[in-house]
């Protein structure tokens, strides 16, 4: 079964080549740029089955559709430039897609901030959705925090991909900072509602049997019910959130196992559920303008 790989990039020179190593099996590379200043280019441009676009950021799930679009296979493997894919995941793709018995699999993403595994703060194995049959599935069309959605049947592979997402500490907060930042220019596009504590249990549980009914796992029929209720800004919950995403990431999800690093995530996790409604507040003032539009 032919693969396509789908990936979007900007100022990625720093992985791009290790990653596109751990790749050289797949039948092509499409890769989606945003005008990058470093060598982004250059490095694609050295592996034969890289297929290379530029296109204006103007989403990741919008950016990540695109990409989609220029593959000339049905199954897709989504993969980031900051990420690397083992020999075993290698193997066990192959084998999954030579005779696939399921239209979306879910893979185990192990993440590091610097040259630390994290394994609390649901880090470890957090589960994602990266290959689909794109006649099945597509990303989201979201600004931030896009996911694939499938209607079909989905299943988990048991090996990882390696995930070199923060590179330090500054890199944490750098990026956090983006985040929230289009995080709140989401918040300004949402439809104000009330919603007391049982309305919103009815809507999850309504939404999870919807996605179960398709035959979607368990975890993704969670997730995608969890994801639906971005529709509505909830803002009696807004004061809550910064010390609930706390004891979610350290207590909940176990970020004290890591101690330092567990610490200092969940109460980085908390800081952006701050800085999200704070700029989401300034930007509803009047002041969206100071905030700068990053590309990737």
């Amino acid at each position: 079964m032919k693969i396509s790989v789908t990936m979007i990039t900007f100022n990625a020179e720093r992985r791009l080549e290790e990653c596109l190593n751990g790749l050289k099996w797949a039948d092509e590379i499409i890769i989606v740029d945003c005008f990058s200043t470093d060598r982004t280019k250059e490095i694609a441009s050295g592996f034969k089955n890289c297929k290379f676009y530029e296109k204006k950021f103007e989403g990741f799930g919008s950016q990540k559709n695109y990409a989609t679009s220029k593959t000339s296979n049905d199954w897709i493997f989504n993969v980031d430039a900051d990420e690397i894919v083992t020999d075993a995941l290698t193997k066990e793709i192959e084998q999954a897609l030579a005779d696939p018995k399921f239209d979306g699999y879910y893979i185990p993403r192990k993440s590091f901030l610097g040259k630390k595994w994290v394994r609390g703060a649901g880090q470890w194995p957090d589960y994602q959705l990266r290959i689909y049959n794109k006649n099945k599935g597509k990303f989201e069309d979201k600004l931030v925090h896009e996911r694939v959605t499938i209607n079909g049947r989905t299943t988990r592979l048991k090996n990882h991909f390696v995930h070199y997402n923060y590179e330090s500490w500054h890199n944490f907060m750098e990026k956090r900072n983006l985040y929230t930042t289009k995080e709140a220019e989401i918040l300004l596009q949402k439809k104000f509602v009330w919603m007391y504590p049982f309305g919103i249990l009815r809507e999850f549980f309504r939404k999870y049997r919807h996605y179960r009914k398709n035959k979607n796992s368990v975890i993704g029929s969670y997730i995608l019910a969890r994801e639906s209720l971005d529709k509505y800004h909830l803002k009696f919950t807004a004061p809550f959130k910064p010390p609930f995403a706390f004891i979610r990431f350290y207590l909940i999800q176990g970020g004290f196992r890591d101690g330092f690093y567990g610490l200092y995530w969940a109460l980085g996790c908390s800081h952006d559920n701050v800085m999200k409604y704070a700029k989401y507040k300034d930007m509803k003032n009047g002041n969206k303008e100071a905030y700068v539009t990053h590309k990737n």
